[in-house]
């Protein structure tokens, strides 16, 4: 406490300065020290710092642009720690309350999905659990072929990013656990990537006994061709699988990538193209880009 106390006896405005070299979570808590603290910490000094330069560009042609004007960058901060979208409603912006970074997302229709524009192979429709205003689902196709592309000066310098497809299986989709998906990110010119496979199901064993009853290994022929595309390091077991969130819906980790000083450009990938088996009921709500901790 000596430190605090020795600490305490500076100017308000250099105690804001220190402040503003920490984290969100670090000014809170240092508030309660004391009334000296809590007046420098909720000071426009400190929140400036956590708030990305541009932010008042970015809420200006939001959803949120005609909101009551905001008291202070204290209440702006936390204003944007709640998603709001951004670019016609087509890409979401919000902070991560404890660090200030940057998450950002790229609704479905900003995508590049092959053959989305067919309704044979896509429809798209509205969805009550989405952030966005439309989504895709997938009626039938045996070629699944996703990009997401941005920039990374729409980040925040020098993190750790990951990349994650958004998706749910519908009741009656089908023709999705015969083969693992390819992922990729890359960042540039391919100085930077990461590759990996997921299942969007798994099979289950009585499943897979009945399935070689009528197909004998056609599964296991495939996984080995996916295995020739990707290399010696490939392993089987090794595949990820979709992970469940808290708002009813899935993602896919499609890889991670480190933003420096420079604008680059990136480019985020799906592949479920080696199956050959017609597929149907993923529906795609967007790619969400947010740190990694």
């Amino acid at each position: 406490m000596a430190g605090i106390s020795s600490i305490g006896v500076l100017p308000e405005d250099c105690i804001s300065a220190i402040l503003s070299l920490t984290t969100p979570t670090d000014a809170g808590k240092l508030s309660l020290v004391s009334s000296t603290f809590r007046s420098a910490a909720e000071s426009d000094v400190v929140w400036s710092r956590f708030l990305p330069r541009n932010y008042a560009e970015i809420m200006a042609v939001s959803d949120i642009a005609g909101e009551l004007p905001l008291c202070s960058k204290r209440e702006a901060f936390f204003r944007l720690c709640s998603p709001i979208l951004i670019d016609g409603g087509k890409k979401s912006f919000e902070l991560e309350r404890f660090s200030g970074k940057i998450c950002y997302t790229l609704s479905a229709r900003e995508l590049a999905i092959t053959w989305s524009s067919d309704p044979l192979c896509w429809s798209w429709k509205s969805d009550p659990q989405s952030r966005f205003a439309e989504v895709a689902e997938l009626r039938a196709s045996s070629w699944v072929e996703i990009h997401g592309r941005t920039r990374t000066g729409r980040l925040s310098p020098n993190t750790l990013y990951g990349a994650y497809l958004v998706v749910k299986i519908s009741e009656k989709g089908y023709g999705l656990d015969l083969m693992p998906a390819q992922v990729c990110v890359q960042l540039g010119d391919a100085l930077q990537s990461s590759q990996g496979s997921v299942w969007l199901r798994r099979k289950e064993q009585s499943n897979l006994k009945m399935e070689s009853l009528f197909y004998g290994n056609r599964r296991e022929r495939a996984i080995k061709l996916l295995a020739s595309d990707l290399g010696e390091d490939f392993d089987s077991n090794g595949i990820r699988d979709l992970r469940e969130r808290d708002d009813g819906w899935s993602e896919i980790e499609l890889g991670e990538f480190f933003t420096g000083e420079d604008d680059e450009h990136l480019t985020m990938s799906f592949l479920e193209t080696k199956g050959f088996q017609l597929k149907s009921g993923l529906v795609v709500q967007a790619i969400q880009i947010r740190p990694k901790h």
